[in-house]
């Protein structure tokens, strides 16, 4: 038996209220949560963006395989099977693999990427280049090969993995100690040794030369008594001119912040501690196997001297079964999924995610996962990739119609003969009630000033105006766009974390967006006279697709904001009512319809699978949104006979009932999503 509460009984006749009776909340644009994007992979060790304008994704996969995802697709097919060549791990626990890959900065052109295995036989680290094939840009060539590195690995295990270009061209390796356990062989403190350590090389060789790689002439161990180490060392006594860093005992995973060129290198530690290095230029060392963190290990005594080496920008401990440090990402995205300039990363054993921005530790989600890695798309977006073969991406959680920034969709609606809106927040029950607007008034309320807080705002069809009252300032905004006729369908279509005011001109079918980004105008042709606009996220890449549903045949149909790609799916009857939402929690909007003759709703969900409920009357509105803030949206309904709303929770199967306005009133949710 579902539970039934009522929540409120609130009938509020008249607008005679004042400007504002309750507050409306506090912001939160930076709440992440993590939405999964793929399963059923084997062993993921990085995703990534190659920059080169397509917007695809590439997934390591640590067994050998290089896969590709097109953007708004959820399969991945294979680019480049390795799995022949590398030593295959064997266990869980096993480090060695298919660990490394970087494109080249000119990959658009020439098609080159870099891999990092472990061989087959020896393990020994390899650094090798590949090409796309010259016929099919989704497939790798495998008889491009081109060995430019190989480096003995005494163990199976510290074989760090990473490797990135820098803003300089050059491409940055990490190498591990060699493994074992307190580095037996001293290697990370040993500039005769390329193993512990950070390389620079420059791949681009000329034509016809007789070496696979260039030492850069600003490397920092170049001077009297350094020589090449093409075979991973030389003797002691002499410096790899490789080297960039020493003293790593295990740098995993690491990257560059986009905005400052910084290298955040998150180190493995032993027994005890786990430590994030920022890095700016080369030359430093960095303790590892004197200094764990800021600790002498025992292991040299006699040069625990802290004025010697670099000491990490933040560590932690072993303590609440955390084990070992996962790097990530600072963030440079525009979705607003985490605050611009916040570092990524993880322990693998806890499961706990974390972003640390000026000193400041905050958690972004305690998993039941072990987390090997972090990837980024080329928008600067952050995903997170788990031993289970789990890929999730972090994104801003938000809810339609949230007007007290809880991440859950309010109960609120808008009178048009009084001008006035009425919310029930549902973080404390609080009412509100604020006049905004005049009869006629097409609500039209979005977050236009990207504090994560739906704004309240209206759209005047007979002037064209657009008039929004911003939740971060409580200041009110008026701009001209759009003439009478129009349908209004705000949105986020640049993916900017702020609505774009936009219109549907039935008429013609033309879209018009003024983007809040740079204030200029889209003007795009899509839609006949009679369709109804139905934009949201159906791709997943964080931006509003221009999408409509046609009546006269059923018909949704959409362009792609990914990669402008055109779709049509036949899914509903004339009579039905666009409702659509993410009904699953993918990031994507699913395609539904609610049947006011049987009260049936029906969802195609972009995960896969159809549904059917009963959900309502004849003459219900739908009022889909995120009621249990789970992160999907709930079938819900505004009843205009009773002035009761009905929510269905995803959450937890349980229902709601609450009365709240009169039979004339507007559900806000249903003007929310266009």
């Amino acid at each position: 038996m579902k539970k039934l509460t009522i929540l409120a009984a609130l009938l509020f006749l008249t607008a005679a209220f004042p400007y504002e009776s309750q507050s409306q909340g506090v912001p939160s644009p930076y709440t992440p949560r993590l939405q999964t994007m793929f399963t059923g992979l084997s062993r993921p060790v990085l995703i990534r963006g190659a920059n080169d304008g397509t917007k695809r994704l590439f997934i390591l996969q640590q067994t050998g395989l290089i896969r590709v995802v097109q953007p708004g697709e959820t399969s991945p097919t294979d680019f480049l099977n390795l799995s022949s060549k590398i030593a295959v791990p064997v266990s869980g626990g096993d480090e060695r693999g298919l660990l490394g890959l970087a494109f080249h900065p000119q990959y658009a052109a020439n098609g080159k990427f870099y891999v990092n295995y472990t061989r087959a036989g020896d393990g020994a680290t390899v650094i090798a280049e590949y090409r796309a094939s010259a016929a099919n840009p989704n497939q790798g060539d495998p008889a491009t090969e081109r060995i430019l590195l190989v480096i003995p690995q005494p163990f199976s295990n510290h074989n760090g993995g990473m490797m990135n270009f820098g803003a300089d061209g050059y491409l940055y390796i990490g190498m591990g100690d060699g493994g074992s356990s307190n580095d037996p062989g001293g290697r990370a403190q040993n500039p005769a040794q390329l193993l512990g350590k950070v390389l620079r090389i420059d791949i681009n060789v000329p034509a016809g030369s007789t070496v696979q790689y260039l030492i850069p002439p600003t490397n920092p161990f170049t001077g009297a008594g350094s020589v090449r180490c093409d075979a991973g060392s030389t003797s002691n006594g002499n410096t790899c001119q490789e080297i960039w860093t020493i003293g790593m005992r295990n740098p995993w995973r690491w990257s560059f912040d986009r905005a400052t060129n910084q290298m955040w290198l998150a180190d493995v530690g032993q027994n005890a501690i786990e430590e994030v290095n920022i890095i700016s230029t080369g030359g430093g060392n960095y303790g590892w196997r004197v200094y764990e963190g800021t600790s002498c290990t025992g292991n040299d005594p006699g040069l625990c001297n802290p004025a010697n080496y670099i000491m990490p920008a933040f560590e932690y401990t072993h303590s609440s079964g955390r084990c070992s440090v996962t790097g990530g990402y600072v963030y440079r995205g525009t979705l607003g999924s985490l605050p611009a300039g916040a570092y990524t990363y993880a322990d693998y054993c806890s499961g706990e995610i974390w972003y640390r921005q000026n000193g400041q530790t905050v958690l972004v989600q305690d998993t039941p996962r072990f987390v090997v890695s972090f990837g980024e798309d080329d928008d600067g977006e952050i995903y997170v990739c788990y031993s289970n073969g789990q890929i999730d991406k972090i994104v801003r959680a938000k809810a339609s119609a949230d007007f007290d920034g809880d991440l859950k969709t309010d109960v609120s609606v808008f009178r048009p003969s009084t001008g006035a809106w009425y919310v029930l927040h549902s973080s404390n029950n609080t009412f509100r009630a604020q006049s905004f607007g005049l009869t006629g008034d097409i609500p039209a309320p979005e977050d236009f000033d990207g504090d994560n807080i739906t704004d309240i705002g209206v759209f005047r069809p007979s002037t064209g105006l657009w008039y929004y009252f911003r939740s971060s300032d409580s200041t009110w905004g008026v701009i001209q766009f759009g003439s009478n006729g129009d349908v209004p369908a705000a949105g986020d279509y640049d993916g900017d974390a702020k609505a774009d005011i936009t219109v549907f001109r039935p008429s013609t079918g033309v879209w018009y967006t003024l983007r809040s980004s740079d204030n200029a105008v889209s003007i795009v042709q899509f839609g006949l006279n009679g369709d109804q606009p139905t934009a949201g996220d159906y791709d997943g890449d964080g931006k509003y697709d221009i999408a409509l549903w046609r009546p006269s045949d059923g018909v949704w149909y959409r362009l792609n904001s990914s990669n402008n790609r055109f779709a049509a799916i036949a899914f509903g009857l004339p009579a039905d009512i666009p409702a659509h939402g993410d009904f699953d929690g993918d990031g994507r909007a699913d395609p539904a319809v609610f049947r006011p003759s049987t009260g049936v709703w029906y969802i195609l969900r972009s995960t896969g699978g159809f549904q059917a409920s009963q959900w309502g009357i004849d003459g219900d509105i739908p009022t889909t949104g995120d009621y249990d803030r789970d992160g999907k949206d709930d079938i819900a309904v505004y009843r205009p006979s009773s002035a009761v709303w009905y929510v269905s929770q995803s959450s937890n199967g349980a229902f709601f009932a609450a009365q709240f306005g009169i039979s004339e009133d507007l559900p806000a949710p249903r003007y929310d999503k266009p």
